[in-house]
């Protein structure tokens, strides 16, 4: 009879070694949170994470991108009605100077407000900007029936682009149907009071029809926005499910390789004391 070889505890150590290594896993997927924390846990998971991952960020810049055109619209908009009231004073003072009671001086005050409204339109049309950026004051832009465009990314795909127009509403370009232009109205003489409020109509309705192109386009920029931010947390549950622990299953799985390392330690102990035993009693058959 051989007593060289303890199988059983043998055995029983190789267990204890694989709980080992399970309860290692347990706490390090408790600590971070996370049940695949290498390729090696779940190579075809861990994949699929990295590639949802990437579209997240991609979806991420794409909310940037958003975010700034909407900003760049609102930027716009601000400046575009301080010209709309600027306009709606000009008219007031051109109505005010059609008055036959008005005299000659009273007149050249009159032109010399509307001369400094006129500066201002174009102070706020040269110097409206974002990060650099200027949509009321293109030089390319002869005609603002005719805007030129600027691309913002609004997919995470290539080619997925929306184009927000920019126009030129400086006082030589703001014009009436004859080629009337804002900068040129004289409201001192009763025929230039008259060119003059048809120059400001179209003004303002030349401004009024770029805000609302820029209002239509910003509630697009946000709806387009809000799609991509309910995609982007699709993605994110999805990798969550992919890789985030279960603490409740983790904390289990924690306790029951505990349970077993000490079971298997005591069993190691018995186990070892069996060939011993064995000898005792064949001593005692002697």
């Amino acid at each position: 009879m051989r007593l060289n070889h303890n199988m059983s505890s043998l055995s029983i150590y190789n267990g204890y070694k694989k709980n080992l290594i399970n309860n290692k896993s347990a706490i390090e997927r408790l600590s971070t949170g996370i049940k695949i924390n290498s390729a090696k846990d779940n190579p075809n998971k861990i994949g699929q994470s990295e590639q949802m991952r990437i579209q997240i960020k991609s979806l991420q810049a794409v909310q940037r991108n958003l975010q700034d055109g909407t900003s760049m619209l609102q930027t716009a908009d601000g400046a575009l009605q301080e010209v709309n009231n600027t306009l709606a004073r000009i008219k007031e003072l051109s109505v005010s100077a059609a008055n036959g009671t008005k005299s000659e001086s009273e007149k050249e005050i009159i032109q010399n407000e509307i001369e400094e409204m006129k500066k201002n339109i174009d102070d706020l049309a040269n110097n409206t900007e974002f990060n650099g950026v200027k949509l009321l004051c293109d030089e390319r832009v002869p005609n603002n029936k005719y805007p030129m465009y600027k691309n913002i990314v609004v997919g995470g795909m290539q080619g997925e682009q929306s184009r927000i127009p920019s126009f030129n509403i400086r006082t030589e370009i703001l014009k009436d149907e004859k080629g009337n232009t804002l900068k040129d109205i004289d409201i001192r003489t009763q025929k230039g009071v008259n060119s003059a409020l048809e120059v400001i109509d179209e003004s303002i309705e030349t401004v009024s029809n770029i805000r609302s192109r820029y209002g239509a386009m910003q509630n697009r920029l946000e709806t387009t926005a809000e799609n991509i931010g309910s995609n982007e947390q699709a993605f994110e549950r999805a990798v969550s499910n992919l890789i985030d622990s279960d603490i409740a299953l983790e904390m289990a799985e924690l306790a029951r390789t505990q349970i077993l390392n000490d079971s298997s330690l005591a069993l190691i102990f018995q186990s070892n004391n069996l060939p011993k035993d064995a000898l005792r009693i064949l001593e005692r058959v002697r």
